[in-house]
């Protein structure tokens, strides 16, 4: 986990370095060496109609109040593409339990069912991620493969491919914890997998294919994004990175965190694609002026031009393949809208909130106010929280939250925890905040919530101050009613839960988590 979240610190090292940088570059940008770029300001919010589907879809409001709320949230940059989806499935990495789950267990774990989905593709292949481990056991090194595969076919059976086959990888820009200094390293290893599986990155004569690789352009804030995009017709969303994390602990490198992903097809898929498209008009594209080798990559290759924008050429609605809502949330700087939603989600919950999170806090000065005897006070909490506390308060809604065991992030969470508590407490509604950190040993990264049993969320937004706010990382969200995803992750999350472990607080910190803070009456409250 750790090369997870060191990227955080050092991007707060970044705002630092900003303030004190020379002039700026174009667009109000300040710029450092080895690709940490960083944005100064909001940037520019995105072409909302892309979102929208171009106004080629219609979709009337929804009757379940939960959808409802999401289709008034979403209207224009979303909510028309919401109906006649089909949700494909939940995909639990790296293997599912058999006691919620009927996914079928492979050595590789949920890559391997990923990789057989991408042999698939018949016409246009996005993959966004913010990380992608390198070495041949790496699943990258089979997605890679895949790709290759893909090549092949399309040279084999034009036929299959009358439009042909396009390919765009986009990596997030992030720092990795054995490159510190240059946050371009995983796109280079998305590059090295493809040469090592046998696809050019330049010169490539055969006829309808097309492969390009871009690099997220910020380093601060980066992008968190993770999607697969197949056809324009098909999207997965989730927390899981490219990386051995996610691999079974049995694999050699493997380390067994759980993560979940969301697969739909229909109409949100062009959701899907629009987000992608506007995060690829945000990076630099793939630059070769040689014909590189694995070994002559970096030399040969560069993340150093704009990126040439292409164009959606939807002329008619999409067609639907299913009865459920799905709304696509992508937030990114200059372009938060995603955070409300969220946040109005909480706060309509009438019974239950169950959220499966790999970091959880309040604002970063949370963190500072551990020690207290309140913990993390409202005023430093997330909207999020605040939204959830008031659902608690006026409804007496039942928060459960089940967590990722990680000594640097239990300070972020034990804070929050403590202020959620104390300011409940007062009022006899302490116990309606549950909490447990995820049982078995190879930790959750899993970012999703269950609402009133209602709507589930899966994604890559963290409840998590990285994730929120003008410096908020880029993030994709889809959120559903459909009943099989639903029920699946209420039954994941019961067998999960029922192994979880207590949460207690560490020696050193005091054990009253209540606080002494003002009384505050039910229904009459001030903040």
């Amino acid at each position: 986990m750790l090369a997870l979240l060191l990227s955080r610190p050092l991007a707060w090292v970044l705002v630092l370095l900003t303030l004190l940088a020379g002039p700026r570059s174009e667009a109000g940008r300040a710029v450092f060496p080895a690709g940490f770029e960083v944005a100064r300001g909001a940037l520019p919010r995105p072409d909302l109609a892309p979102l929208d589907g171009l106004g080629l879809n219609a979709c009337p409001p929804p009757d379940s109040p939960l959808a409802r709320l999401l289709h008034r949230r979403t209207r224009g940059q979303g909510a028309a593409l919401s109906c006649g989806n089909r949700v494909e499935g939940l995909l639990h990495f790296p293997n599912a339990e058999p006691a919620y789950s009927a996914q079928p267990r492979r050595p590789e774990g949920a890559f391997g069912l990923l990789e057989d989905r991408v042999r698939g593709t018949r016409r246009e292949l996005l993959i966004a991620n913010m990380l992608w481990d390198d070495g041949p056991d790496a699943p990258g090194a089979g997605l890679a493969r895949a790709v290759a595969d893909l090549r092949r076919d399309l040279a084999a059976h034009p036929e299959r491919h009358p439009q042909g086959l396009t390919v765009r990888i986009m990596l997030g820009n992030s720092i990795r914890l054995g490159d510190l200094l240059d946050p371009t390293a995983n796109a280079y290893h998305a590059a090295r997998h493809l040469l090592e599986a046998g696809v050019p990155l330049s010169g490539d004569t055969l006829p309808g294919w097309r492969l390009e690789l871009a690099n997220y352009t910020y380093a601060l804030p980066h992008s968190h994004v993770k999607l697969i995009v197949q056809d324009g017709e098909a999207v997965l969303t989730g927390g899981f990175n490219v990386s051995l994390f996610h691999v079974p602990a049995q694999t050699p490198g493997g380390q067994g965190l759980a993560d979940l992903g969301l697969w739909v097809r229909g109409p949100v898929a062009r959701h899907a694609v629009a987000t992608f498209r506007d995060g690829w008009l945000l990076s630099r594209g793939l630059t070769c002026h040689a014909h590189p080798t694995p070994g002559t990559l970096r030399r040969d290759c560069s993340f150093t031009r704009p990126t040439s924008p292409w164009p959606l050429v939807w002329t008619r609605p999409a067609p639907a393949a299913g009865s459920a809502r799905v709304y696509g949330l992508y937030r990114r700087s200059g372009y938060a809208d995603a955070d409300d939603a969220v946040t109005a989600l909480f706060g309509a919950a009438r019974t239950s909130i169950d959220v499966m999170q790999s970091q959880v806090s309040g604002t970063l000065g949370c963190v500072g106010r551990l020690s207290d005897p309140g913990g993390c006070p409202p005023a430093l909490q997330l909207p999020v929280w605040r939204a959830a506390v008031r659902a608690v308060r006026e409804r007496g809604v039942r928060l459960r939250l089940l967590l990722d065991y990680d000594p640097l992030l239990q300070a972020e969470t034990l804070a929050l925890l403590r202020g959620l508590r104390a300011e409940l407490a007062p009022l006899g509604l302490a116990d309606h905040v549950q909490a447990r950190w995820y049982g078995p040993a190879g930790g959750v990264h899993t970012k999703a919530a269950l609402i009133d049993g209602e709507l589930l969320t899966v994604g890559s937004q963290n409840l998590h101050h990285s994730a929120f706010g003008p410096l908020g990382l880029g993030e994709y969200t889809l959120a559903t009613n459909d009943p099989g995803a639903r029920g699946e992750f209420g039954r994941m999350f019961a067998f999960e839960w029922a192994r979880a472990q207590a949460i207690h607080a560490p020696w050193w910190l005091p054990a009253d988590t209540t606080g002494k803070p003002p009384r505050v009456e039910r229904g009459n409250h001030r903040e």
